[in-house]
Formats: structure tokens, sequence, C-alpha cells
């Protein structure tokens, strides 16, 4: 293989399938709320920046997987399979009832409980864990799952109504630890600023799942869990832009999919509250300035991503030809 492409393959990094998530998550949300055409074009761009993943994955899969070392990157890394789960609805709608999707599916949640496994085995039980080790990216390695009931319902979605629980307890359980660390511990790793991002993301993912699996559910269960996951939410975006401010890092994948599943959130939870014409409105309102808001940070994380990208590749053709 040429070495200037394989040192590119390298200089893609594993965060990227962050934004892999929220591309797609986003093009599936359009595609939901009756905007077909952009929809599936959210969902081509990332599909398409998925192949490169993959094309990383199998030329440089030692250096990939040494990258794991790291707890933050091996933390972030099973946005991959989230990423997986969620183009295999894509796939499944494209290309109905074909046995790939099935497999791939069920192959991501594999692949996800092997990542949730290794970082407990190699990053939690090994470490005398302080309050300044944990970040907000545990909820991708444990909450993460929560994805599984967001998409059962077009595979099985019995496993998704028995995961969603566990994926409630999993947030409820590191959500005041998490919440402690960052009221507590100032992040002193300028990259690791944007994973606060994340906090939006859990709540909301798995009021997502919940009302993806259950058409009937709690009224005061979805109530509670859209206040809870909305206070959240509305306290980071007012941060956000201190966030910003701190240059482009990889790490920016982690503004787009926490913003796309808390406005699915809030679509999802308008549909459920159709029947009452006050909770609707506000509902449907806020479902349109999240969407809106989504949309324009997945782009702007593409744009910084393609710049940061196409800055690698000049710098590596320019060593390449030295």
């Amino acid at each position: 293989m040429n070495q200037a492409l394989k040192n590119f393959l390298n200089a893609i990094p594993i965060p990227i399938c962050g934004l892999i998530l929220g591309t797609v998550s986003l093009g599936n949300l359009l595609f939901a709320e009756g905007f077909e055409s952009i929809g599936n074009i959210f969902c081509l761009i990332g599909i398409l920046i998925m192949g490169l993943f993959l094309l990383k994955l199998f030329f440089t899969f030692k250096n990939t997987l040494a990258d794991l070392k790291n707890p933050i990157i091996a933390s972030v890394a099973p946005t991959f399979t989230m990423s997986l789960m969620v183009i295999s609805v894509v796939l499944e709608r494209v290309f109905p009832n074909l046995l790939m999707n099935d497999l791939l599916w069920l192959t991501s949640i594999g692949l996800h409980l092997g990542l949730m496994t290794y970082f407990v085995v190699v990053h939690i039980l090994p470490v005398d864990i302080t309050l300044e080790y944990v970040y907000p990216s545990w909820f991708i390695t444990f909450v993460g799952i929560g994805v599984i009931p967001n998409t059962s319902a077009v595979f099985i979605k019995e496993l998704g109504e028995i995961v969603v629980w566990i994926a409630l307890v999993l947030y409820f359980a590191l959500l005041p630890v998490i919440l402690k660390r960052i009221m507590f511990q100032k992040m002193t790793e300028a990259s690791a600023v944007p994973l606060i991002t994340i906090l939006t993301a859990p709540g909301s993912l798995c009021l997502a799942g919940y009302l993806s699996v259950f058409k009937e559910g709690s009224a005061l269960f979805v109530a509670l869990m859209l206040v809870l996951s909305q206070a959240i939410y509305f306290c980071v975006v007012f941060y956000m832009k201190k966030m910003l401010e701190v240059g482009f890092y990889p790490s920016y994948a982690a503004f787009t999919f926490p913003l796309v599943i808390s406005a699915t959130a809030m679509f999802k939870s308008s549909q459920f509250f159709m029947d009452r014409p006050i909770l609707f409105g506000v509902t449907e309102l806020l479902s349109i300035v999240e969407t809106v808001l989504a949309i324009a940070m997945v782009c702007y994380v593409l744009l910084k991503y393609f710049v940061h990208l196409y800055s690698q590749t000049k710098s590596l053709i320019a060593d390449h030809e030295c």
C-alpha cells in the first residue's frame, strides 16, 4: 500500500465515528420529519465517512488498536458500533428484508459489548479510580447501548424493550458521578472540553429509545425524562460558545450526536403528545428549533473535519515529496 495513503489513514482519528453517528442520525431524523431527500444526503455523507474509517481499520488495524490504550479514546470508540447500528436502519430502509442488514445490526451489538468489556477490563478494573479519571465519554461506553432500542423496531423489537431499561439504570448510576466530575474538577485538557456536550445525549437517547419501543408508554415518565434531558441540554447549549473557543480537536465530533439525539427525543415526544394540544405545541416548536441547531452544528463540524483532513493530506504529501 502507498505509504502516503497509509499515513493519511493513520491520521484519521477514532473520534470521527462520533461525527458519523451524528450525521447519519440527523439524516434519519430529517427523513422521519418528512425531509426525505436532505435526510438521505446526510445519511450518504455519514456512510461515505464510515467507508473511509473502515479503510483505516483494515489497513492500519494495529495502530488503531494501539489508540485504544488511551482511556478517553477507548471510551469514545463505541461510537463506531453505534454508527453501524444506525447505518443498519438506513440499509434496511433502502434494501428491505436483506439478511445482511440483520447481521450487521447484530454484529454491531456484539462488537459494542466487546468494547464495553475491553474498557472495563483495561481501563477500570486495574485502576485506582479518582474523580478526575472519569469523563463524560463514559456515557458513550455504557449508555451507548441505548441505540439498540432506537434501532430495534425494524430488527428485534423485544431486545430493545429489554435493553432500554438497562441503559436507563446505567444512565442514572453514572449521571451523579459525571455531574460531580464536571462541576468540581476542571477539564485540564482542552481537547476534552467538547466532551461535556455528551451530557445531553444519554437522557435523550434513553427517552427516544423508550418511545421507539413503547408506543403506549407512561406520559408521566416521558414528561419527567423530557424535563431532565432538556434541562441538561439547555445548560450545555448555553455553555457551548465557550467550548467552541478551545479551537478544533477531533473531539469536536462530540458536538454532533448529542444535539441530534436531543432533537430526535423532542420530535418523538411531540408525536407522543399529539393528543394533548398544549404539550404538542410546545414540544413541536422545540423540536423544530433543536433540529435546526443540530443541522447547523453537524454541518459546522463536517466542515471543520474536512479542513482538518485536507490540511493533514497536504502536509503528508509535502512530507512524502521531501
